[in-house]
This record gives C-alpha cells, structure tokens and sequence, in this order.
C-alpha cells in the first residue's frame, strides 16, 4: 500500500424528488444495477483507491451493505447516516476515515458514468499540491444574472466559467478544517470546493468528462443510460 493513501467518500443520502421514485435516488435502479452501485464499482476497481466510505440516508446501511456484497466491493469500510445536507453527509463520512487517509475524492452516487480516466486526473492534481482539485467544463450556454425584479442586471463573459463535477479531490487534513470552518452554513454549501475556497484554498481543474452527467430527472436518468450502452 502507498505511503499516502487516496480514500472515497460517495454522497448517496439525496432524497432525489424530482426523479420521482419512491427510493432515495442513489438506490434507484440503473439497467440491472442500481445509481451507487455503478459508482461504486468504478472506485472499487481504481488501482489508486484505497477504501471508500458511502453516506447513505438513515435506514439504508443494510440495503447498501448488500449492494456492496453483490459487487464484490471490499474495499467499502462503512456505510454511514446522512445529514440534512450534502455538506453534513461529507462531514459524518470524513469522520469515518482512518488516520492514514491523506487524500479523499468525494462523489456524488448520482454521477454513475464516472471513469477511470477522470479519477487519474483528480488524484494527479493532488499529487501536484492543489488544496482541491475539481473536474470542470466549459459553459458554453450564455449565463446572466437576474435582479430581484427578474430583469437581467448582468452578463457573464462564459470564457471564464467553468461547469463543475466530482469527484472533487482535497487533502483530507485540508477538508476537514474547511468543514470546521463553515460549521454554522454547511446547509448552504453546494460543493465541497466552496468550502475549501472559502477558507482560502486553492483549488484548481482538470478536464471534466461530458459524459459523466448528474442524474436529477427521469430524462438524466434515460440519457446516462443511453450512454452507459
């Protein structure tokens, strides 16, 4: 095992409303699998990964404890309870790593297409000394701001904005103390680079991957599942 070990921490305590079934999004089925699963498989297999630690909603610690068996995932050390954001349900998986996890990526379940290749790019960033490391696209739509009349009071030169994904990568040591940091708003938070920003990280990107789409909608779910094949 490295020296400096690389763990996983899956977001999968969503509730996932707008995709309208009756499970968490993450436990909804995607072709004979199901969201976390197909993740999960990618991180399992990754020769950099070292073990992985899933947030699950509070009741689920079996059902992903099963999913994981049918995988064959071992390198899954736990399955923990959510909290009432996405930023709480890092903090009580960041709890869960073992004193010699030195880098940890965190995922969403609900980017099931995720792939070798992208995690390579994240960890690399890492190894070269960013405070975070995030998968990002080009914006290729134009993006204004609106006023609180809804009239357009600005518009942004897309040249310079990029569309994020995860895994987002950071030295544990350096999440942690951004998460201590924003303790009172974590509720507001809606990536952990924010965090690390905020704090006065540096964080940087790497080339995203346009395939590796969020799942929200019913019509995510269909086109991750025509790009799946």
């Amino acid at each position: 095992m490295r020296a400096l070990e690389t763990w996983v921490i899956v977001v999968a305590a969503g509730a996932g409303e707008r995709l309208g079934s009756d499970r968490p999004k993450a436990f909804v089925k995607f072709g004979e699998r199901t969201l976390v699963a197909a993740c999960l498989e990618t991180f399992e297999f990754h020769d950099g990964i070292d073990g992985i630690v899933v947030a699950v909603p509070e009741g689920f610690e079996t059902d992903m404890s099963l999913i994981a068996d049918d995988i064959g995932a071992g390198k899954i050390a736990a399955a923990v309870p959510g909290g009432a954001s996405r930023a709480e349900s890092v903090a009580n998986a960041l709890a869960c790593l073992p004193d010699s996890a030195h880098f940890v990526l965190v995922h969403d379940a609900a980017r099931p297409l995720v792939d070798d290749a992208l995690i390579t790019r994240v960890m690399h960033g890492l190894a070269e000394g960013a405070d975070g490391v995030v998968p990002a696209l080009a914006v290729t739509d134009t993006v204004k701001r609106l006023g609180p009349d809804g009239a357009v009071s600005e518009t942004f030169d897309r040249s310079s904005l990029r569309a994020v994904q995860t895994p987002q990568g950071f030295p544990v040591l350096t999440l942690r103390t951004a998460i201590e940091k924003a303790a009172g708003s974590l509720a507001s938070a809606t990536d952990c680079a924010s965090l690390v920003e905020a704090a006065g990280g540096r964080v940087v990107c790497v080339d995203g991957d346009p395939r590796n789409l969020k799942v929200t909608t019913p019509d995510d779910l269909a086109r991750a599942l025509e790009l799946a094949g």
